[in-house]
């Protein structure tokens, strides 16, 4: 393992203070310095918006720097009252979000459940505006759509999600749908500065991966788990060590510690094992990867300077002209 290697862990989630401290023993375990802070938005479980206020609040008290965050959208109107759009038009909420110190907008709405619950697609109107405002401003975007293809149907879910319930049925858009939708944004915004987390649920798939990639010359892929990417790669291992090389500067690190429903503090180093080494690789006990039936993993012994920018660079490359700095961080920075 690489103990000088620069280390930005961009996936990582604050849903509940007292955890917090928890998150961070993982990210320093990990050897992540950096770090992003997600706020999912209000989906109807964080009304009072905790994970936004708890990121900045992370952000202007770590030592100056350390923390990014990427504020979400509230879609109330649209989860409360079945209406097609949200209390406050999205563009606004992007502008204000960019005012009190966002680094850049996640967003949830492409995930299967969220889609359903919003009731609007990906490619309507009502996102439009919002996307045409984060394209000319260059203003990063992480944009979850889709989930693994197996999660379509209990029978071929993974037997940790079957036991989480974290599969769907008819009554969610199928995978086709978000991927055509997806697709009308794609052509439509070519120029946004998007991050597609979990390798946009492609890793099965690697040949349409790099079209994607050669298309939109901006456009990124993470590697938060699924860790059914990290089989998929184990698969085809010589294919998928070819990608990263080739595609080494479109690709970043995440590791999605601070889940809600727990998480292992090895979620991170398993990446690194996997990234960094050609060993064989147990997956860690984890309530979002764990258990399950599949072969353990086996790494991918990348060079250096491959990992030097999936770690690291990219992130900053992506993000760098939007760094917010926040007035207590400022004035922390000037007194160090």
């Amino acid at each position: 393992m690489l103990s000088d290697i620069d280390i930005l862990d961009a996936h990582v989630h604050v849903y509940r203070a007292e955890r917090w401290n928890d998150t961070l023993d993982a990210l320093r375990h990990t050897g992540a310095q950096q770090f992003v802070l997600l706020d999912t938005g209000h989906d109807g479980h964080d009304p009072h918006r905790q994970q936004l206020e708890l990121a900045l609040r992370i952000k202007r008290t770590m030592l100056a720097g350390s923390a990014y965050v990427f504020g979400g959208l509230d879609f109330r109107g649209m989860f409360d009252h079945g209406r097609a759009e949200p209390d406050v038009p999205f563009e606004h909420q992007l502008q204000h979000l960019i005012d009190i110190g966002c680094d850049g907008l996640k967003l949830l709405a492409g995930k299967p459940d969220r889609r359903k619950a919003i009731g609007a697609a990906l490619d309507g109107d009502v996102f439009r505006p919002m996307l045409e405002l984060a394209e000319q401003l260059g203003f990063p975007l992480l944009w979850h759509v889709g989930d693994p293809p197996e999660f379509w149907s209990e029978r071929t879910a993974p037997r940790w999600a079957r036991q989480r319930g974290w599969f769907y049925d008819h009554t969610h858009p199928p995978k086709s749908q978000l991927e055509a939708e997806i697709a009308n944004v794609f052509r439509r915004h070519p120029r946004l500065r998007l991050i597609l987390p979990h390798f946009f649920f492609l890793a099965d798939r690697l040949d349409d991966a790099a079209r994607l990639l050669e298309a939109y010359p901006n456009y990124m892929l993470d590697l938060a788990p699924g860790v059914e990417m990290f089989h998929h790669f184990t698969a085809r291992r010589d294919d998928a060590r070819e990608f990263f090389v080739r595609f080494a500067d479109r690709i970043i690190f995440g590791s999605d510690i601070g889940l809600g429903c727990g998480w292992s503090r090895d979620r991170g180093m398993m990446i690194r094992r996997f990234l960094e080494t050609g060993d064989a690789i147990e997956v860690p006990d984890d309530p979002a990867m764990t258990p399950d039936d599949r072969p353990p993993l086996r790494g991918l012994s990348l060079p250096r300077e491959v990992l030097r920018l999936i770690y690291a660079e990219n992130f900053r490359r992506v993000v760098g002209p939007w760094r917010r700095v926040l007035a207590a961080e400022l004035s922390q920075s000037l007194s160090s």
